[in-house]
C-alpha cells in the first residue's frame, strides 16, 4: 500500500512538472527556429505604394465676393476621385489627389476640380479610420463639345476622412467624405468668387505592401 501511494505521488509530481515545463519547451523551440539576430515582427497594416479610386456624388455651391446673398443653394452630381501615393509608416501616407465633380449643361459639361497634395493620418495602427487634409490648386470651368472651354483656376483646400476595411492583404474597400474649399481672385474682368463642395464616395485602395 505504501509503494503504492509512493507511486502515485511520483507520477503526479511528473505530470506537474511537465505542465510548467511545457511553455518554456514551446518558447525554446520557437527562439530556436527564428534565425539567430533576427527579431520576428508583426505583419504591418499598411505598407509600400498605395492606390486608391472611388466614385460618388457632390453638393456644389458657389458665393460671389462682391454681393451679400451668401451661398448659392447646392446642386448634387456625380463625382470621380483618383488618389495615389506612399506610405511613410503605419499612421501615415503622403501622396496627390484629384476629385472632380460634373454637371450637364446645354452643349458641354461644367466641372469642378481639384489637384491636391494630400496626407492621411491613421489614429490606430491596426485601424480602419483616417483623417484627410490638403491643399493645392482647384479648377472651375465649362468644357463645350466644340472644344471652347471657359475655366478659372484658384487655391483649393480639403478636409476629409474615411475607412479603410480590408478584403485582403492588398485590397481594401474605403467609403469616404471630403469637405472641398476653392478660392478664385478678383481680376479687372473678373469677380472674385469662392466654391465649395461637400463629397461622398465609395471605392478601393489597393497597396504593394507585405
Amino acid at each position: 500500500m505504501y509503494t503504492h501511494k509512493v507511486q502515485l505521488m511520483r507520477l503526479r509530481t511528473a505530470a506537474l512538472l511537465l505542465v510548467f515545463a511545457f511553455p518554456v519547451m514551446v518558447s525554446s523551440a520557437r527562439a530556436q527556429n527564428a534565425p539567430r539576430g533576427l527579431v520576428e515582427l508583426e505583419e504591418r497594416q499598411r505598407a509600400g505604394f498605395w492606390l486608391a479610386a472611388s466614385l460618388g456624388a457632390g453638393r456644389e455651391a458657389f458665393d460671389v465676393n462682391d454681393d451679400a446673398l451668401g451661398y448659392s443653394s447646392s446642386l448634387t452630381e456625380p463625382t470621380v476621385a483618383l488618389r495615389l501615393g506612399g506610405t511613410v509608416n503605419e499612421h501615415l501616407r503622403l501622396g496627390g489627389e484629384t476629385i472632380v465633380w460634373f454637371h450637364d449643361v446645354p452643349g458641354g459639361t461644367e466641372s469642378l476640380s481639384s489637384v491636391l497634395f494630400v496626407a492621411q493620418y491613421y489614429p490606430l495602427r491596426r485601424g480602419p479610420l483616417f483623417l484627410k487634409a490638403g491643399g493645392g490648386l482647384g479648377r472651375s470651368g465649362v468644357d463645350f463639345r466644340d472644344g471652347v472651354s471657359v475655366s478659372d483656376v484658384g487655391f483649393a483646400v480639403a478636409l476629409g476622412g474615411g475607412l479603410e476595411i480590408p478584403v485582403s492583404r492588398r485590397l481594401a474597400i474605403a467609403p469616404i467624405v471630403d469637405w472641398v474649399q476653392q478660392f478664385y481672385s478678383a481680376g479687372r474682368e473678373v469677380v472674385g468668387y469662392r466654391e465649395r463642395l461637400l463629397h461622398f464616395g465609395v471605392g478601393v485602395v489597393f497597396q504593394t505592401g507585405h
